[in-house]
């Protein structure tokens, strides 16, 4: 009896010119739902099985990670960090693209508070 897949492949586009034509797709392997509600706002695009060119594993380039600031179910403050098509990081953290949004952590939503730059 098969199973439903407890996993998703995503993958952003880097370079390229509008439409992303020439683009690299930067591609990975991530929980289901891990991009729920926030996928378009993060430049984020759900792989087809049809989709070519998936480039999985590159260290360089890689895309941008955002912090996305959440409060969970106890008041505590807490964040996840999350891929973001380095076109789209304006939008998201000045201009507030995932706010009113929910972020998907460890099963459950939770709404998002802030979104920056994740810095090391």
């Amino acid at each position: 009896m098969a199973t439903d897949s407890k996993t998703q492949v995503y993958f952003i586009n880097l370079g390229g010119s509008v439409g992303n034509i020439g683009a690299m797709r930067f591609a990975w392997r991530g929980k289901k739902n891990l991009y729920k509600n926030i996928a378009d706002g993060l430049g984020v695009v759900l792989a087809k099985d049809t989709d070519s060119g998936l480039m999985f594993g590159a260290n360089n380039p890689r895309p941008a990670q955002v912090r996305i600031g959440y409060t969970d179910a106890n008041g505590n403050s807490k964040s996840t960090i999350r891929f973001c098509e380095p076109d789209k990081i304006g939008d998201v953290t000045t201009g507030g693209k995932l706010n009113g949004k929910k972020v998907w952590v460890a099963g459950k939503e939770y709404n998002i508070n802030n979104v920056a730059i994740k810095s090391n």
